[in-house]
Formats: structure tokens, C-alpha cells, sequence
């Protein structure tokens, strides 16, 4: 299991601040937890992601596959464009169904 207590975390917005935010800190390839709201959908199909399940968690998701399912799943465009940017930077995904939370990491 990874360590996350030092990544950075970001309370998710929808707005373009926020996703400014994110993408730039994707740009530097750096990792970074986004802190989903409670309404947030995060149920996705592992398989369909390239995601391998592990403790309760879906760890090494496809990014562009994972932010567009969840972009269609809560009605947010600009998650598949954060899918593109991690995608580019060469980092994955893990998703934290019980913490609420995405986790973006290399």
C-alpha cells in the first residue's frame, strides 16, 4: 500500500480554478489527492478503467478511462480534459471509494 500522508490535497471545485490547479500540478508531474464532495459518483468498472482492485481500493486506473467515466457518471466535462493532462504526464489513477478521493500519482 502507498504512503500518501505527504502528497498534497485538493478540495474539488467545479470551476476553473480549481481544474487550473490540478492540471498544473499534473503538468510538473507531480502527485496529488482530489477530495471528492460526498454526492460525488465514484463507482466505476475496474476492468473497463485498467484499474487493479487492492484493499478496498482501485489502484493504477487508465486516467483518460477513469475521469471519463466519471465525467459522464456526474455530469462534469472538464474531468476527461484532467484525464488527458495526467494521461500526457505519464502518471495513473487510484480511487478511493470510501475516502472519497482520486488519487494521481506516477
Amino acid at each position: 500500500m502507498r504512503d500518501y500522508r505527504n502528497v498534497p490535497k485538493l478540495n474539488w471545485q467545479n470551476d476553473k480554478s480549481t481544474l487550473a490547479r490540478i492540471k498544473a500540478q499534473v503538468i510538473r508531474e507531480e502527485p496529488l489527492i482530489l477530495l471528492m464532495p460526498d454526492d460525488f459518483k465514484l463507482s466505476i468498472d475496474a476492468e473497463d478503467c485498467g484499474c487493479r482492485p487492492d484493499s478496498g481500493m482501485l489502484l493504477e486506473c487508465q486516467p483518460q478511462a477513469v475521469m471519463a467515466a466519471l465525467a459522464r457518471d456526474n455530469d462534469i466535462p472538464d474531468l476527461n480534459e484532467i484525464g488527458d493532462t495526467i494521461k500526457m504526464a505519464g502518471l495513473k489513477v487510484d480511487v478511493d471509494n470510501e475516502g472519497k478521493r482520486l488519487i494521481i500519482h506516477d
